[in-house]
């Protein structure tokens, strides 16, 4: 099948006329209608020179579509697939979605696979470019457009769903659904990271952990941490209503002895300070024995937590030395 009128234009069209050579960002020089081939610096063409270089560009082109495209095409669908190559290049057409899916019998998928190649790079930057968007556009439409009078399907006949819109979801389409998919969740759970899931997830860890503090044993915390923080602060907590119980006996005591008077008119009488010399030696064991406990139970807890950083420490070296 030969290139109709239609596609010729369409790739005049989006390629424009250069009567004279350019050294185009592809690092390439360009001349007529996108040639390159033959294009040299100081080349000159009229615009028949150009009208036959694109024939002859194209030529190899329609061979291209014959040897790899397996499905029938009408001639509008030709011409779209002739643009599109004449602007992606023959190695990638060759793994292009677009041919996968016309290979396949999908000529609709085919057809959604032209929006695939809208991005270039600009400044080592890959961006959607707006002149990919609307050449594919128009191939896409050309493509899509029957050589026949009649339409395929009357759009009269078919409203297009809301769900068009990715984010949103009809209260059709809601109610029909699961609250949740069992089979989903298991599958989930049963599915197994790749290497290289894995280890973009350890650099993910490791870059939040660099960002939260130079000091490498400063990281998110574990629930084993956590635990051990929780334990320090119990620990410090009863110690510490244990240290102010036994500094309030040594208050009173001093209140008898220097002020007998102002402890007498607060209630304290000789027989309640008989009783607390009483059994003073009992309190002061009981009370030193608790704070013992309890500061041995800091000490332990500060230790496990101190472990447990250089733990980390240690495996954030090992994770440098992997990257």
């Amino acid at each position: 099948m030969r290139t109709g009128e239609t596609g010729l234009n369409l790739i005049k069209g989006y390629e424009g006329l250069r009567m004279s050579a350019h050294y185009a960002p592809s690092e390439q020089w360009t001349v007529g209608y996108g040639h390159t081939s033959t294009a040299r610096h100081g080349m000159a063409v009229t615009e028949g020179d150009a009208e036959r270089l694109l024939r002859d560009d194209v030529g190899p082109l329609e061979q291209l579509i014959s040897d790899t495209v397996r499905a029938p095409l009408n001639q509008n669908e030709h011409d779209a697939l002739v643009s599109l190559i004449f602007n992606i290049g023959e190695e990638n057409w060759k793994r292009s979605t677009v041919l996968r899916k016309l290979n396949a019998g999908d000529k609709i998928g085919a057809a959604n696979a032209f929006e695939l190649w809208t991005k270039a790079y600009v400044n080592n930057e890959l961006v959607t470019l707006d002149g990919l968007v609307r050449r594919r556009a128009a191939e896409k439409s050309l493509f899509l457009m029957p050589t026949e009078a009649s339409l395929v399907v009357p759009t009269s006949d078919v409203n297009p769903a809301p769900e068009c819109e990715p984010e949103y979801i009809s209260d059709r389409v809601y109610n029909a659904k699961p609250a949740i998919n069992i089979q989903e969740v298991r599958a989930e759970r049963k599915k197994s990271l790749t290497p290289e899931e894995k280890s973009a997830r350890t650099r993910a860890l490791f870059a939040a952990t660099q960002a939260l503090s130079g000091d490498p044993s400063k990281m998110i915390i574990s629930k084993a941490e956590e635990h051990a923080d929780m334990g320090v602060t119990f620990g410090a907590l009863l110690a510490g209503l244990l240290a102010f119980g036994l500094t309030g006996i040594g208050v009173l005591l001093l209140l008898g002895q220097e002020a007998p008077a102002l402890a007498e008119s607060l209630g304290l009488s000789y027989e309640r300070f008989a009783a607390i010399f009483e059994y003073l030696p009992m309190w002061l064991a009981a009370v030193g024995a608790a704070m013992c406990y309890f500061i041995l139970y800091i000490l332990v807890k500060r230790s496990a937590r101190h472990d447990l950083k250089r733990q980390r420490a240690q495996d954030l070296a090992r994770m440098r030395v992997a990257e």
